[in-house]
């Protein structure tokens, strides 16, 4: 019999056990989607096995709960007695698995705090990627107009590193590791006397250097220093002229520290060198010449008392021949020391008997030419005369000029011996103001130890008693005293002299007579 004041528990229990059924397995199938979703999810695989034991306590509970409703109001109360410890064990061992499951993952709210860690931390990585992303744009439309002006700023750079390069009057170079030279500018293709670059890239720069020892001096402190200072050289110039210059020059090396190459800068000294030589022997001149005049004042009294007694002696012993030609010799070198001491006199007081005036530089050299001419001719020795017409007159003393270029001739002839050639060249340099005589020979040439001597007083390579070495410093000390300038040149340095086989040249510049005397 059904007692019915117990009847609506019945219907609660019964209705409830159906909802919690159904509330468990939708909370198991959920669980169940989200742990497909995300196997490796630590979170959703408690989900899953918590409801999976919930639905289990809660179908075995709910199902049992109404088994037992059912056999009570059927009147089979004795077959539900039988069945109720197995309802009973049922619910424990679903009540045990929901219990295990959780002790399983007892760590869940470490695994919560930790997902909220992540979770936070990947808020924050959001938020910064969202500013990097926002820099990312602002660096984007800026980056054209960054990267433009990078270029400009680079043209630039370059082309005033080019307009250095090509318009400086040093000689600029680049060499590569192998001492190659890959790049020169104007100026230094000028220096080595060469018209077309391609004939120098590709050159050892060590092969331009005069001495090649110096030019493995340069390669060696430039691979051993990393870098070279005023290092003075020569180099050969055009038509093989020397070039005195000084060079500078950079190691370039490479990420790792390796030689790659040099950058080397030239300056030319030569105009510079020619300056001091010839400031250095007027100094000498100078010091010479007070010395000189020293000397032959104090030799020439006791000279005129020996001339005078010699010829008082020859008039004496006039029949004793034997007497007589040992009076002649002292009177002949009597007089030879007269004129040696004539010479110093005439080289330490250059002007005391200068009569400057203007004159026709020409017609002077056409004299000395016609006196010179047929001494040399009967030694088969031809005259190349090219005497520029309309060359401006020039202010000389006619005497001393002439004594020069006899001096610049007769050393000419010297020099070739017999069978030759003597030039002689008269130009006009407007842009100097000044004329230009040149005396050439086509002789065996002067050494490079000789030529710093030439001009030295009492210095000379001929034999003895051939000449007394005072020519040539007379003659600088005359053209010195004529505001004009003497130089030597062997080889010489103009090709219009080698075309015709000069071998030395020396060069006289005097200033015409409408310029300023003092210029030299």
């Amino acid at each position: 019999m059904i007692n019915l004041p117990l009847l609506p528990i019945y219907l609660v229990d019964s209705v409830g056990s159906g909802i919690m059924i159904l509330l468990t397995f939708s909370a198991f199938l959920h669980a169940r989607r989200l742990q497909r979703l995300e196997p490796a999810n630590f979170l959703w695989t408690f989900f899953f096995w918590l409801t999976l034991t919930l639905t289990a306590l809660a179908v075995s509970r709910s199902l049992w709960h109404l088994l037992r409703y059912l056999f009570i109001l059927g009147g089979h109360t004795e077959i539900w007695q039988s069945l109720r410890p197995y309802s009973g064990g049922i619910n424990t061992l679903a009540f045990c698995a929901a219990a295990v499951v959780t002790f399983y993952y007892y760590h869940t709210d470490q695994v919560v705090a930790s997902g909220q860690r992540e979770a936070e931390a990947l808020r924050h990585a959001h938020s910064e990627l969202a500013a990097a992303h926002t820099a990312l744009g602002q660096l984007n439309q800026t980056l054209e107009e960054r990267v433009e002006r990078r270029t400009q700023e680079l043209r630039l750079s370059e082309a005033k590193f080019r307009s250095l390069f090509e318009s400086s009057k040093d000689m600029i170079l680049f060499c590569d590791q192998q001492g190659m030279i890959c790049d020169i500018n104007d100026s230094g293709l000028d220096f080595l006397g060469i018209a077309d670059r391609e004939v120098v890239i590709g050159r050892p720069f060590a092969s331009f250097f005069l001495n090649p020892e110096k030019g493995a001096r340069f390669r060696e402190e430039l691979l051993t220093r990393g870098h070279v200072k005023g290092f003075e050289c020569q180099l050969k110039g055009p038509n093989d002229a020397r070039r005195y210059l000084m060079l500078t020059a950079a190691a370039m090396r490479n990420t790792a520290g390796e030689f790659e190459g040099c950058q080397v800068i030239a300056i030319d000294l030569s105009h510079f060198k020619k300056m001091t030589d010839q400031l250095i022997q007027s100094e000498k001149m100078t010091s010479v010449g007070q010395l000189a005049a020293g000397v032959a004042h104090e030799i020439n009294t006791p000279l005129g008392i020996i001339l005078g007694y010699t010829q008082l002696l020859a008039e004496d012993f006039e029949d004793n021949a034997e007497v007589h030609e040992t009076l002649a010799i002292i009177e002949k070198h009597t007089k030879i020391c007269r004129r040696i001491v004539a010479d110093l006199l005439k080289f330490s007081h250059p002007s005391a008997e200068q009569q400057m005036q203007p004159g026709d530089i020409n017609r002077c050299l056409e004299e000395v030419l016609a006196i010179v001419e047929h001494t040399l001719n009967m030694d088969h020795i031809f005259i190349h005369r090219c005497l520029a017409s309309g060359i401006p007159p020039v202010l000389f003393d006619p005497e001393r000029l002439r004594q020069v270029f006899v001096n610049l001739l007769t050393n000419a002839h010297h020099a070739i011996g017999e069978e030759g050639i003597v030039g002689v060249w008269s130009r006009y340099r407007p842009e100097q103001g000044k004329v230009e005589i040149i005396v050439g020979d086509s002789g065996s040439g002067i050494s490079p130890e000789v030529m710093g001597r030439i001009f030295d007083p009492f210095f000379t390579t001929k034999g003895v008693g051939k000449g007394t070495g005072l020519g040539l410093s007379v003659s600088f000390g005359i053209i010195n005293d004529h505001n004009g300038r003497i130089e030597a040149h062997s080889p010489p340095e103009d090709p219009e002299l080698t075309a015709v086989g000069m071998r030395t040249a020396f060069h006289v510049l005097l200033p015409v007579a409408t310029a300023n005397k003092d210029e030299g």
